[in-house]
C-alpha cells in the first residue's frame, strides 16, 4: 500500500493533475478555503493587524487572482512541506497536492482574465556597465571611466538595471562632471599651447613707456592668466636682460606656490627655462623678484607645452566627433552647430528640440567669447551633452491618456538597444524610428535577429546569465580566505568559472538551444586551464570550445565550477546551501529562513567531529521545525556532493565513498547528479516560468507585478508549443504589451493636467 500510495504522489506531481476545474465557481470556496482557514488561520487571520501575508482576505477564486504572489507561494509552501509550521496540525499529504495544484492551475488559467497589463517603468540612470558601452558606441572609447562611480545596487528581480535602485547622490554627479571632461579630453583633440607673452602682457598693466621690457622691482612680481586645456607637462622660457648684481635671482610661481628658482647670470640677454606639470584650467604664472635681490627686466616669456605624438586611435576619435554625414567639417560656428546637433540627438537617444540646440549653442558662444580655440568650445557644449539628464537617464514620455499607450519609436529602439547590448540604438535603429517603422511586426522581428546576432548581444548574456546564476561575485566576494587552497585556486580560475557559465549562456541564445539544457546540456565550454582543473582530456589552449560531455559529470549549471565556489563555506561544500541555491535560482521556490530558536550546526562538536556533513544533517533534521525544510532543500545538496567546493569532481571525502544519494518527500530516489538532472527536468514548467520573469524583470528593468502573470503565462505556453527555444522566449518578451507599451495611471494623468 506505501508503495502504491507514493507511487500516485510522485504522479501527481509529476503531471500536475488538478483536483477540481476551474470552472467550478464554488471549489475555492467549499473545498480549499476551509482547508486552508484549519491550518493557516492562527498565522494568517486576515484580521489582525500584524499579519502581513493575508491570504485569507480573498474569500472567492477571483479574488486570489488580486495577489497572484502570495497565492503561487502558497503553493509552493504547501507542496515543499514547509508551511505549516511542523509544530502545528499539519493538512494530510492529498490534501497538500490537491489544494497545491488547483492554486497553481487556476492562476495560470485566470492569468489574463484582468485585461492587458503594460506597468509603468521609472525613469532610471545608465547604471556603470550600459554607461560604459554607451560611451563606447558614441564616442568609440572603450575606456571603464565608470571605475569611479559608486557601486550599484540590485533591486526588482535581482539585477542592476532595475530604476527603482538607480539614485542619483551627489557624489555620482561629481563624478559625472569628472569623467564627462575625461572622456571629451580623450577624445578631442586640443592643439597643444605654444604661447609668447610679451612685456606688455603681464599683470598689473603697467604704463605705455614701458612696453617693450617689463622692469620688476625687488619684493615684485607680474604674472600672466593663461587657460590650460589638458594636464600635461610645459616648459617655461623667460628671455631677460642682465640684472644690476650677479647674485639676484628670479622666482617663478604657479597659482601662487613657489615652482622654480632661478638663478641669472651676468650676460646682457639671457634665457631661463624649467619644465612644470600644469592640470586642466585657469592658472596664474608669476614672476617675482625677492626682496634682497636686485631688478630684472624681462623682454618675454614662452609656454610650451610637452606632448607626445598624438595616437592614429585618438585622430581616428576625434574625426568621427567632427565628421557630419562623413564630411569633415570646417571650423565655424555653422559646423559646430551640425557636429553638436549630431551628437545630442545620438546622446539623447532622440531628435533634439530647437530649445535644447540652442542651449548648447549659448555654452558653444561663451567659450568663443573668452577665446577658446574651437575645439574647446565644442568640448564645452558636448560636456553639457553628456551630464544631461537626458543622457544620463533612460526616460519615457508621460501619457496623458489611461491604459495602454504604445512606446514611440525612439523609446522602443532605446529599450531594444539596452536590453540586447546594454548600450545605445545603433544607425539603423535610429534610422527606423526616423521613418515610424520600428513598430511594424515584420522589421522589428528582422531587428531582432540582427541584434541578437550583433558581437555586442554578449552584454546580454553576460549581464543576465552573471546576475541571475550570482556567479558575478565569483573572484571578490566568493573567494578563499587568507590563503587557503593557493595551490588549486587563482583569480585566472576564478575568471575561467564566470566566462564558462557566460559562454554556456551564450550559446544557448545564439544557436537557439533548448533552456531545458540550463539542466541537462551534454557539453560544457572549457579552455585548457579549466580542462585540466574539471579532469577533461584532449583541450589546449586559451580559447573556450564547445567540448562534449558524456560522463554526465559536466553540462548545465550544475556542472558549473562558479555554482559550486558560490553555494559552498570557504573550507567545505554545503548541501544546504547548494539545494537552497537550485530551488530558488533555477525553480523559483523561495526558501524560507531559520524559524527562531533552532540550534545551528555545531560541527566542533565532540560527536559531530567523527560526523559526516550528511550525518550532522540528519541529525539536525530530527528537529521538526528543521525537518520541514531541510527535507526538501537536503536532497538536492547531497545530490551534488560529488563536487568539491571548486567543482572538481570526488569520489571520496577521507576514506569514505562519497554518498550522492537523495529521496524527495515524493518518494523520488537518485544517486548523484545526473540522476538528479532528471528529476529536476519533470519541473520544467517551474523552470522555464521563473527564467521567463526573470528575463522579462531584466528586459523591462522594474519589478515585476501581480498583473505580470498573464505576460508570464503566454510565454510560457508558446515556450511549451516550440520545444522550449531560447529565441522564442527573447522574442515573445519583444513583442509583448509590457515591452511595446507603457500604462497610463489615474495619478500621472491628474498631474499632466495641472501642468
Amino acid at each position: 500500500m506505501r508503495i502504491i500510495f507514493w507511487c500516485l504522489i510522485s504522479c501527481l506531481l509529476m503531471n500536475r493533475v488538478t483536483a477540481a476545474e476551474p470552472e467550478s465557481a464554488d471549489y475555492f470556496e467549499k473545498s480549499v478555503r476551509p482547508v486552508l482557514v484549519k491550518y493557516c488561520a492562527e498565522c494568517h487571520n486576515p484580521d489582525d493587524s500584524k499579519n502581513d501575508v493575508r491570504l485569507l482576505k480573498a474569500k472567492t477564486a477571483a479574488e486570489i487572482s488580486e495577489s497572484s504572489k502570495i497565492w503561487f507561494s502558497a503553493s509552493h509552501q504547501l507542496r515543499n512541506r514547509t508551511m505549516p509550521p511542523a509544530d502545528e496540525p499539519q493538512p494530510t499529504e492529498a490534501e497538500r497536492l490537491q489544494i497545491a495544484n488547483w492554486i497553481e492551475t487556476y492562476l495560470r488559467e485566470t492569468a489574463c482574465d484582468r485585461g492587458e497589463h503594460a506597468g509603468r517603468v521609472m525613469p532610471r540612470r545608465l547604471n556603470r556597465t550600459e554607461y560604459d558601452n554607451t560611451i563606447r558606441d558614441l564616442l568609440g572609447l572603450n575606456l571603464k571611466f565608470s571605475e569611479s562611480f559608486p557601486n550599484d545596487g540590485a533591486g526588482g528581480e535581482g539585477f542592476d538595471n532595475n530604476g527603482e535602485t538607480l539614485f542619483l547622490p551627489p557624489i555620482l554627479m561629481e563624478r559625472y562632471l569628472e569623467a564627462a571632461q575625461q572622456i571629451l579630453d580623450s577624445a578631442i583633440i586640443t592643439p597643444p599651447i605654444k604661447k609668447t607673452y610679451q612685456a606688455s602682457q603681464f599683470l598689473p598693466a603697467v604704463k605705455s613707456g614701458q612696453q617693450d621690457v617689463r622692469t620688476i622691482l625687488s619684493g615684485e612680481e607680474a604674472a600672466i592668466i593663461e587657460s590650460i586645456y589638458l594636464t600635461s607637462d610645459y616648459e617655461v622660457k623667460i628671455i631677460l636682460q642682465a640684472p644690476e648684481k650677479k647674485s639676484t635671482h628670479i622666482v617663478l610661481k604657479i597659482d601662487g606656490i613657489k615652482a622654480h628658482l632661478f638663478k641669472l647670470s651676468d650676460k646682457s640677454d639671457q634665457t631661463v627655462s624649467t619644465r612644470i606639470r600644469l592640470m586642466r584650467g585657469l592658472h596664474s604664472i608669476t614672476l617675482a623678484v625677492p626682496k634682497t635681490d636686485s631688478a630684472v627686466s624681462i623682454q618675454s616669456m614662452e609656454l610650451i607645452e610637452q606632448r607626445g605624438a598624438t595616437s592614429d586611435e585618438k585622430k581616428q576619435h576625434h574625426q568621427r566627433i567632427f565628421q557630419v554625414n562623413g564630411k569633415d567639417q570646417p571650423q565655424n560656428r555653422d559646423s559646430a552647430q551640425k557636429i553638436i546637433h549630431k551628437m545630442a540627438k545620438q546622446a539623447y537617444r532622440r531628435p533634439v528640440t530647437e530649445h535644447e540646440l540652442a542651449q548648447l549653442m549659448h555654452l558653444y558662444d561663451r567659450a568663443a567669447d573668452r577665446g577658446d580655440p574651437y575645439e574647446e568650445r565644442l568640448k564645452l557644449a558636448l560636456k553639457a551633452v553628456l551630464v544631461s539628464p537626458h543622457f544620463l537617464f533612460r526616460t519615457e514620455v508621460n501619457s496623458a491618456q489611461p491604459g495602454l499607450q504604445p512606446l514611440s519609436d525612439y523609446e522602443l529602439a532605446t529599450r531594444l538597444s539596452y536590453f540586447f547590448w546594454a548600450s545605445m540604438p545603433d544607425q539603423e535603429l535610429m534610422n527606423l524610428a526616423d521613418q515610424n517603422q520600428l513598430h511594424q511586426a515584420a522589421v522589428l522581428d528582422r531587428q531582432i535577429t540582427r541584434m541578437l546576432a550583433d558581437p555586442k548581444a554578449r552584454a546580454l548574456s553576460e549581464l543576465f546569465t552573471e546576475q541571475w546564476l550570482g556567479t558575478k561575485d565569483v573572484g571578490g566576494r566568493i573567494a578563499p580566505v587568507g590563503g587557503n587552497f593557493r595551490d588549486v585556486y587563482s583569480t585566472e580560475l576564478a575568471l575561467d568559472f564566470r566566462e564558462e557559465a557566460i559562454q554556456m549562456m551564450d550559446y544557448l541564445f545564439q544557436k537557439n538551444r533548448s533552456l531545458l539544457e540550463i539542466i541537462d546540456a551534454d557539453y560544457a565550454f572549457l579552455n585548457q586551464r579549466l580542462a585540466k582543473h574539471y579532469g577533461v582530456e584532449g583541450v589546449q589552449g586559451k580559447q573556450f570550445r564547445k567540448v562534449t560531455i558524456t560522463d554526465g559529470r559536466r553540462g548545465g549549471v550544475l556542472g558549473l565550477g562558479s555554482v559550486h565556489m558560490l553555494t559552498s563555506y570557504p573550507k567545505r561544500t554545503s548541501p544546504v546551501l547548494r539545494g537552497a541555491w537550485v530551488l530558488e535560482t533555477l525553480l523559483g521556490t523561495p526558501v524560507p529562513s531559520p524559524p527562531p530558536g533552532v540550534p545551528p550546526l555545531n560541527e566542533k562538536n565532540s560527536k559531530n567531529k567523527k560526523r559526516s556533513i550528511r550525518q550532522i544533517l540528519e541529525a539536525h533534521r530530527e528537529h521538526a521545525t528543521c525537518a520541514a525544510c531541510h527535507d526538501i532543500i537536503d536532497p538536492i545538496g547531497f545530490g551534488l556532493e560529488n563536487y568539491d567546493l571548486f567543482g572538481r569532481w570526488k569520489e571520496k571525502e577521507g576514506n569514505q565513498p562519497v554518498d550522492a544519494t537523495g529521496i524527495f518527500p515524493s518518494g523520488e530516489t537518485f544517486a548523484g547528479p545526473a540522476e538528479l538532472k532528471k528529476i529536476l527536468l519533470k519541473r520544467k514548467d517551474e523552470l522555464t516560468r521563473h527564467f521567463t520573469a526573470k528575463m522579462l524583470g531584466y528586459a523591462l528593468g522594474r519589478s515585476l507585478e501581480d498583473a505580470d502573470a498573464c505576460t508570464i503565462e503566454t510565454i510560457a505556453k508558446k515556450l511549451e508549443q516550440n520545444k522550449y527555444q531560447s529565441q522564442t522566449l527573447i522574442r515573445e518578451i519583444v513583442f509583448s504589451k509590457p515591452f511595446l507599451y507603457r500604462e497610463g495611471t489615474a495619478t500621472e494623468i491628474e498631474s499632466l493636467k495641472t501642468k
